[in-house]
């Protein structure tokens, strides 16, 4: 029998446990009655799965807690540059003077005019 740890990581799962209110553990036994599901863990994983996809587009705790909106990170740069975009961006549209903001938005939509084309698949 292989050993989890040894195995593809991809074709592994482990345990993993961290803590819940016990009013949230009410709420999981209900669904996973109510979801038809056998285990806790036939509910949670999923969840845990979805969540995982979410916070690695959104990249950090504090963006899932501050509510900061998901972001479709591309291949093409790597991950810390497109956060410093992103932040350089947030910054200007939270704290610059109106004037400036609406330049930005036009640099912006000429750029995405000429560089916003679908690609063909």
């Amino acid at each position: 029998m292989p050993n989890p740890r040894t195995s593809s990581r991809a074709q592994s799962t482990l345990p993993l446990s961290f803590r819940v209110a016990s009013d949230q553990l009410d709420d999981i036994d209900r669904e996973v009655a109510r979801d038809h599901r056998k285990e806790r863990v036939a509910l949670v994983e999923p969840i845990w799965n979805w969540a995982w996809q979410v916070y690695k587009r959104v990249g950090s705790v504090r963006g899932l807690l501050e509510g900061t909106t998901v972001r479709r990170l591309t291949d093409r740069l790597d991950r810390e540059t497109q956060e410093q975009l992103y932040t350089a961006l947030e910054t200007i549209l939270e704290r610059a003077p109106e004037a400036v903001v609406d330049e930005i938005g036009e640099i912006l939509t000429q750029r995405a005019g000429k560089y916003g084309e679908a690609k063909r698949r």
